[in-house]
Order: structure tokens, then C-alpha cells, then sequence
């Protein structure tokens, strides 16, 4: 990065960076630039050498491990035990020419074992007991997060340790038990009070509302996540975002989430929202299908998506240019083909039909 080029494997490095590169590349805003507008997030080592490459870390984001209650389109065996049951029980998913498709092999290298995964949960929490106190902010994802043990270890270490100036976020999809949900946000509070903590953060998983997004997130019940999102938007001693992933499927359904979320900021203006395109995937892109078969359906969600900070602003600017910047005016017709024959995949598992939920897609 130093010296103008991202770490990619062809550049000699991990590629564990790939995920930001591919959002910018596509004219996205990454998990990197975000935290670059966020305070108190810079090394110290960084204002003696900006060029310094070992210093103390000021985030720390958790992947604890891959349990989770819902498989969505979009997602793969790396990050979900219901993908990976999925992909164990049927075979990889194919591409249109019959090649299993990358991360959904049983056996892929990214999926850990649990053995494997309780070890680096232990270094972790060894590493947050000795040096946490020095960190900014603390993220924890899964899988879904509230459904893995490792969060009560990683509470227990806070409690114990006490981080005052910290910023801590949980990223779920709130499908999840109400008691579980309520029992863990009520401890989070008692240390946010009790100045363990500084300040929590509810990162909300949801991709819009409606019929769409249950087949989209398979597992997705839109009744009992609007039921817990306004169980949240009632906790205003915390911090309150949701983060969507923009596919074909999700277009038509982002202007229902738009309009609760903004009737929600009537009770509770501490409510973002953040976009971004689905990546790795193109035959979910709405690329696929081309800029001018979006076209009414963007205007409808500028149009919607609120102006009331700076935030909001920069969001709304950022999913034009996400359709702007699709370069096909026309469908693909390839990646429609790969997305047709990828969702009769998922049909034939799942006893699913997305033609009856898009029918707008079957072109």
C-alpha cells in the first residue's frame, strides 16, 4: 500500500484485502475508507512515522466463527454452518460450465474447524485481557453473532478489564430469540453505565423488507426482525445502523426499509444506514440485468432515501454512482443465464421458486 499497490497475492501479498479493493475498484465505499473518517482510530506510531508498519492496533474486528441460522443467496460456506450443511449434504453449487464455484466445497481451506476456531478465540481473548485497553473500536461478526458462545467469553473479558473510551459493535440479523436478544443488550448497557465500555453500536444485517428479501436471506422471517428493530430503536442509550447488500433480488425491496427506518428516526435519529453491492457474485450484481432495467427504481430510491446529515448524503451520492457506474446499458445476457441457472440451484435444495418471487427477473 505504501508503494501504490494493493497486497493481491499477485503483488506478493495475502490478498486478505481483496474484499475493500473489489468495492472501491467498483466505485464503493470500503470498510477501509469508513474507518479512515472515524476519530481516534490512528496508531499512535503514525503521527511520529506515517509510514511506520508495526504499530498498535486501534480496531480489532472478530469473526467468531460461522454459526448462523439463515443461508443467504449471497453467502457462502466460509461464513455460514447452514451454508456449509447445505454444501456437505447436495455437492458444490456449479458455474454454467458444471465448475464447482469457489468457497463452496465442504472441504474449502477458509472453513475452520471448531477445534481450530476455540484455539484463536483463546489467543484472542488472552490478546483483548493484555492489550484491549489500547483499542478504539471492537467489532464482532459471525455468523450470527448472538447465536455463538464466544460473545459471552468476549463480554466476560470486558467486564472483567474495562475499556471506558471503547466502541463496541455487534453485527447481527436480528433473527435471533427475543430473550437471548433482550438478556445480552441489557449486560451490554449495565457496562456502558458502569463506564466498562464507552459506547455500543447495533450493526442490523437487513437488505430491505418484503417477500424479496426472505428468498434473498433464506431464513428471514421480515415480522420478527421488524419486531426486534423496534425493540432496538427503543434502546437509545446505543448507537443504531443497518447495513445492506445490494443484489438483483433486493432493488424492488430496499424503498419499504427505507421509509421504516425513517418513520423509526421519529423515535430514535440515531439510526444510519450503509449501502454496498453485492461482490464476488456477478450474476447476483444488478449489473447483470443493466443500467436502464434500474433505472425507474433508482430515481424511486434517491428520491426516498433521507438528506438529514452528512451521512445520509454521502450514502444517497454513493448508490447513484454504484448504478452509474454500471458500464451495460443493456442485460448481459451471460450473467443472466449464470444468475437463472444459480437460483435454480438454490430452488431445487431449498424447495424454493424465484420466478414466482421475480417474476421482472425472468428475462
Amino acid at each position: 500500500m505504501l508503494s501504490g499497490k494493493w497486497p493481491t497475492l499477485e503483488n506478493g501479498g495475502s490478498g486478505h484485502c481483496n474484499y475493500c479493493k473489489e468495492i472501491e475498484d467498483n466505485g464503493g465505499k470500503s470498510d477501509r475508507l469508513n474507518m479512515l473518517e472515524q476519530a481516534n482510530q490512528v496508531p499512535p506510531e503514525l503521527d511520529k512515522n506515517p509510514r511506520a508498519t508495526t504499530v498498535t492496533p486501534k480496531i480489532l474486528e472478530i469473526f467468531l466463527n460461522d454459526t448462523c441460522n439463515m443461508k443467504c443467496t449471497y453467502c457462502r460456506a466460509d461464513f455460514s454452518s447452514q451454508w456449509r450443511n447445505e454444501i456437505r449434504k447436495f455437492g458444490a453449487l456449479t458455474d454454467l460450465d458444471g465448475r464447482p464455484m469457489l468457497g463452496y466445497t465442504p472441504d474449502h481451506k477458509f472453513v475452520k474447524k471448531r477445534e481450530d476456531i476455540s484455539g484463536l478465540v483463546d489467543k484472542t481473548v488472552d490478546w483483548l485481557r493484555r492489550n484491549g485497553h489500547q483499542l478504539s473500536r471492537l467489532h464482532l461478526l459471525g455468523g450470527e453473532t448472538f447465536y455463538q458462545t464466544e460473545l459471552d467469553e468476549i463480554l466476560d473479558v470486558l467486564e472483567i478489564t474495562g475499556h471506558k473510551n471503547l466502541e463496541f459493535n455487534i453485527i447481527s440479523n436480528l433473527m435471533v430469540k427475543e430473550e437471548r436478544f433482550t438478556s445480552v443488550l441489557e449486560r451490554i448497557k449495565k457496562m456502558c453505565r458502569d463506564r466498562k465500555i464507552g459506547r455500543f453500536d447495533l450493526t442490523v444485517s437487513i437488505d430491505g423488507l418484503g417477500r424479496e428479501i426472505e428468498y434473498a436471506r433464506t431464513g428471514l422471517k421480515c415480522d420478527h426482525f421488524g419486531k426486534l428493530f423496534a425493540l432496538a430503536v427503543r434502546q437509545k442509550w446505543m448507537v443504531l445502523h443497518t447495513n445492506s447488500v445490494i443484489t438483483s433480488m433486493s432493488v424492488k425491496a430496499l424503498p419499504p426499509l427505507i421509509e421504516q427506518v425513517k418513520e423509526h428516526r421519529k423515535i430514535n435519529s440515531k439510526i444510519s444506514m450503509r449501502i454496498n453491492a453485492v461482490q464476488r457474485m456477478p450474476q447476483l450484481h444488478p449489473a447483470a440485468f443493466g443500467r436502464d432495467f434500474w433505472k425507474h427504481d433508482i430515481e424511486n430510491i434517491l428520491n426516498l432515501w433521507p438528506a438529514d446529515d452528512m451521512h445520509d448524503r454521502s450514502q444517497r451520492d454513493h448508490i447513484g454512482s454504484m448504478f452509474s457506474a454500471i458500464k451495460n446499458q443493456d442485460p448481459d445476457l451471460r450473467l443472466v443465464k449464470f444468475f437463472k441457472h444459480y437460483l435454480d440451484q438454490l430452488d431445487k435444495r431449498r424447495n424454493t421458486n424465484w420466478r414466482e418471487v421475480f417474476p421482472y427477473l425472468d428475462i
